[in-house]
């Protein structure tokens, strides 16, 4: 028969029950796998210099604070763990045993998690320089070659909740009845009772109601003119509809989603390098501008790590004139498009530009998908001459220079080329929308508007009668100081070379942004205010390139060990 005993219940028992002591106390650096990549966080944020973290603590008094390294290393490790909230970290460092080893058994409090994060916004700009400095000692990283790029993150606002110039008006009139009325009650007291205000009360400072009412208004006013500089931006870019900007955070801007549709964003750029995809510049604008910060992010690249940058890599919104002639100055390649329509089998590009565009090839000349006419593209320019040829072969001349400002407000010289030649062109009608010569047609207007005035005086009738009318005016182009840069661009894109860098601008430009969003959970941002994005876009950034050379080092130690491996075997 047999000895064994039957089970006393189906389900397998607990090896170690809760409340059984453990005779042999295990360490915490037994829990932790040799290759775990906590181990990597610490050892690479170890060879780091924390100087001048330490030069912000005072040793004198109190208690002995936590290094710098130590809370940087927990950051980092959450945003690599996809953790952000201050809380949920506290709660991993109080129940997951990679963040108690990392921290060596510390019980972190969120509030100190977070004040450390918020102080230290811009110190983490060194260990982030240090950091792309190691990897170029490794030789993973080469800053000779760069790709800029920027993205859009939600920011934490109400896309609902808005102001526009008129809104703003009324909430200021209504501020200022508010304000009206509060210092006339304030007076009225006064005058009955002095000692309601209290004899300790300085008498030349404003009552705590209306200070904070005239707070308020300062703050609107504030608003107000960020609103009316957006009208103003709108209305010269043809936009329709009023500007609006955010309440919840009025540093955010109301921009197109990645994803579709509108809501407030801010714009975080990340400048990489090709080799190994690392970000070495990082920084968030406010509204849709960057391309207006591609000279200042090269020289700070430059400066910070002491390099001759040979070529940058962009999309069609970075190679405006002003930055094509920036990076020619700098002796830069710029490699990408320009921003124009589609010149592929242009039919205006001919041997002979004085002789029209042949009948069967004129449904090849570009056209404007705005004005549905012949884009300035179907216009070929004579540099020798100084003049642009139209589809015609008829000649437009130089008429006038004049002084205009680029989009960020900066001054440019601009040259404006007149046809005089467009009366009776069988073009006319896909060439301009109003067939008439200018003058022609402003003549017209002229002699309606005399035969609607006959009451005017007869001084006044011979001044117009007695003008003499220039040669009528027709389809008119223009181009800027940058012109002969955008040329040059232009050449250089049809260049084998070039094209190929450009195919690689795609991967290193949108990579980091896709990881930062997808692997590092960063859809939204957490604080407001452009000094709070910044400094959640900073440690993203670091928190990227961590784990970039993480992998190498992995990679790196992996094949070392299979080495070793088949050395031994």
């Amino acid at each position: 028969m047999s000895q064994r005993q039957p089970k006393t219940s189906y389900w397998q028992e607990a090896p170690t029950p809760r409340g059984q002591l453990v005779l042999i106390p295990t360490a915490l650096e037994e829990l932790i796998p040799q290759d775990h990549p906590v181990r990597l966080v610490d050892e690479i944020l170890d060879q780091m210099d924390w100087t001048d973290w330490e030069a912000a603590y005072n040793g004198g008094f109190g208690q002995p604070p936590i290094h710098p390294s130590v809370m940087a290393k927990i950051l980092l490790f959450a945003m690599i763990r996809r953790i952000r909230s201050s809380r949920n970290i506290e709660y991993e460092l109080k129940h997951s045993i990679d963040f108690i080893w990392l921290s060596s058994g510390r019980r972190i409090d969120h509030s100190t998690i977070s004040d450390f994060r918020r102080n230290n916004s811009d110190a983490v700009k060194g260990i982030f320089k240090q950091m792309v400095k190691l990897a170029i000692n490794l030789g993973i990283a080469n800053l000779s070659e760069l790709c800029i790029d920027g993205t859009r993150i939600l920011a934490d606002a109400n896309k609902y909740k808005t102001w526009t110039a008129k809104r703003l008006a009324k909430a200021l009139e209504e501020l200022d009845a508010q304000i009206d009325e509060a210092l006339e009650t304030f007076e009225v007291n006064d005058a009955c009772d002095e000692d309601l205000i209290g004899q300790d009360v300085s008498a030349d400072r404003l009552p705590a109601a209306v200070a904070n009412l005239k707070s308020r208004r300062s703050q609107l006013a504030a608003h107000l003119e960020t609103v009316n500089a957006m009208d103003e931006v709108r209305r010269k870019n043809g936009t329709k509809g009023p500007a609006q900007l955010p309440k919840t955070d009025t540093d955010s801007r109301i921009l197109p989603n990645k994803e579709g549709g509108y809501a407030a964003n801010f714009t975080p750029m990340a400048t990489t390098e090709t080799q190994s995809g690392l970000i070495v510049a990082a920084d968030v604008l406010i509204g849709n501008v960057e391309h207006h910060e591609f000279a200042t992010i090269v020289d700070c690249v430059a400066n910070d790590f002491g390099i001759d940058i040979k070529r940058v890599m962009a999309d069609s919104a970075y190679t405006t004139g002003k930055n094509l002639t920036a990076a020619e100055e700098k002796q830069i390649e710029l490699i990408g498009p320009l921003a124009e329509t589609n010149r592929e089998n242009n039919s205006a590009e001919r041997s002979d530009l004085t002789e029209p565009v042949a009948a069967d090839q004129i449904g090849q000349l570009p056209v404007n998908p705005q004005t549905k006419r012949f884009d300035k593209a179907a216009f070929v320019y004579d540099e020798a001459n100084d003049c642009y040829y139209c589809p015609a072969g008829k000649v437009l001349s130089h008429r006038m220079t004049e002084n205009t400002t680029h989009g960020d407000g900066s001054p440019v010289q601009r040259k404006v080329y007149t046809c005089f030649e467009c009366e009776g062109c069988t073009l006319a009608g896909r060439c301009r929308k109003n067939v008439k010569p200018k003058d022609e047609a402003s003549s017209s207007e002229a002699s309606s508007q005399e035969s609607s005035e006959a009451t005017s005086s007869d001084k006044r009738a011979g001044k117009r009668r007695g003008r003499k009318p220039g040669p009528p005016r027709g389809r008119e182009t223009m181009h800027d100081e940058h012109e002969g840069a955008r040329r040059r661009q232009r050449a250089r894109m049809e260049t084998p070379a070039a094209k190929e860098a450009y195919s690689r601008r795609q991967h290193f430009g949108e990579t980091p942004f896709a990881v930062i969003k997808s692997t590092l959970d960063m859809r939204r941002f957490l604080l407001r205010g452009i000094a709070g994005v910044n400094q959640e876009w900073r440690w993203a950034a670091t928190g990227f390139n961590l784990k970039k050379i993480m992998s190498y080092l992995a990679k790196l130690r992996a094949a070392a060990a299979t080495q070793a491996l088949g050395t031994a075997n």
